[in-house]
């Protein structure tokens, strides 16, 4: 070969190795899943997947047998971590392996036929990257068609919204007490105690421990078309001597505390926990509604608020006596009187024990209702009182202790006036109620 050759051979050899050298190279660390996770709603499975960093992955499902397929690269499982036992829902069971070196995989085997929607949410306070993917079960079209909830067009809806649920704990008291589990437990109980009296009709925006986003508890209560919108949440706060309830309505015009302000932007952010795919957020959290419904509802959502802080006063400390304001998000898109409870606060280590007790639980919620019922003798939508509101009629589950607890007596005025000599009840007995 001629000298011009072998020169011409090593130029293009040294230019094509130039150019690679500055090819943008696809590097992936390895993955480790370090935790997981499922939460199961009524209508879809969560499975959360703890990273220790950014991840590439696949997913995509399989038919005979149904099964959603998950694969991550360069990923592995970290020792101790174990699936097998926490599948339900519509997921029959787990199962890992390696199709190649290169790939770590998790098949969810299914039970019940299901679509899936997975994404990845970036790092966020104590949480690491996390890949989620949602098994959504698909409905059949006779039972999306029919109502289990049964309304009626005449019932005066109240929605009551459990705060955060499922990855998202909410405030997290000092002995790791969790602020979800003590919202679900009041609004079941506040639940139970309207739709027993029958004169309004109760539901709930999550009714176990799953999340559910802003945007789906705003539309849930717009598509029932409620009447009144009630989040119940447990406070938190730096200062861990800070106690008592408070209530909050909206605030077009900044926050009327610095408490406030700090509240609603922990709230507002609960969907960064929760779990929420930020391509899927709905633009009607981000709208202002009409200047003259605004204001009706930003009326009426004060007097509810007022109705709520004067029954919460007799059972307990209020934090803040007047109805406060901020801009909660869950507040800003729902069209009807609308407020936010705060029962207390889990930060406080005397509060965060007493809210975990069935009594105050029963307590509070007695407290609600009794305020809720007095805005609705002074709202025109609801219906006008048919008992005696001075006889309590006894339902199932009851004991003097709860019955005292809700309605915010002591047991020893409560036997006294109904002449009981022992604890035993009869449902649908008639009690006095002590003045």
């Amino acid at each position: 070969m001629s000298a011009a050759c072998q020169w011409l051979g090593l130029a293009i050899i040294t230019s094509l190795t130039a150019a690679f050298a500055a090819w943008p190279q696809l590097v992936y660390s390895q993955a480790e899943v370090i935790d997981s996770r499922f939460w199961h709603g009524p209508d879809r499975t969560r499975l959360v997947l703890e990273l220790s960093g950014a991840a590439t992955y696949r997913v995509f499902s399989l038919e005979d047998p149904g099964r959603i397929v998950i694969d991550i690269d360069e990923g592995r499982l970290r020792q101790g971590v174990n699936f097998t036992t926490r599948s339900g829902g519509s997921v029959a069971g787990v199962r890992t392996g390696r199709p190649d070196p290169e790939t770590f995989r998790i098949v969810l085997d299914l039970r019940l036929a299901a679509t899936f929607h997975a994404f990845l949410l970036d790092p966020n306070g104590a949480y690491p990257h996390r890949l989620v993917v949602d098994v959504i079960q698909e409905a059949k079209t006779e039972e999306a068609a029919s109502s289990p909830l049964d309304l009626r067009e005449d019932d005066y809806l109240v929605v009551i919204d459990p705060g955060h649920g499922g990855e998202d704990p909410g405030a997290v008291g000092a002995t790791g007490s969790y602020e979800k589990n003590v919202a679900l437990s009041i609004a079941r109980r506040l639940k139970r105690i309207v739709n027993w009296d029958g004169r309004m009709r109760a539901i709930l925006t999550r009714t176990d421990d799953y999340y559910v986003s802003l945007r789906k508890r705003v539309t849930f209560a717009m598509t029932r078309r409620a009447d009144v919108f009630l989040s119940v949440h447990a406070d938190a706060a730096q200062r861990k001597t800070a106690q008592g309830a408070s209530v909050y309505i909206l605030s077009t015009h900044g926050a009327s505390s610095e408490m406030g302000k700090w509240l609603a932007q922990r709230e507002n952010a609960a969907d960064l926990a929760g779990g929420v795919d930020i391509g899927q957020q709905d633009p009607v959290l981000q709208r202002t509604l009409l200047d003259m419904g605004l204001d009706w509802k930003i009326r009426e959502s004060y007097d509810l608020g007022r109705s709520l802080l004067g029954a919460l006063n007799e059972v307990g400390v209020l934090h803040n006596r007047e109805v406060g304001r901020a801009g909660f998000a869950v507040l800003k898109a729902v069209d009807i009187p609308a407020v936010l409870i705060e029962t207390g606060f889990m930060t406080n280590p005397v509060e965060e024990k007493d809210l975990q007790q069935e009594l105050s639980q029963e307590r509070i919620a007695g407290a609600i209702f009794r305020g809720l019922s007095t805005y609705c003798d002074a709202d025109e939508r609801c219906p006008r009182r048919t008992r005696d509101e001075n006889t309590y009629v006894v339902a199932p589950g009851d004991s003097l202790r709860l019955i005292a607890a809700r309605l915010g007596v002591s047991v020893s005025d409560l036997r006294r006036e109904n002449g009981l000599q022992s604890g035993t009840l009869q449902i649908g007995q008639k009690l006095k109620v002590p003045l």
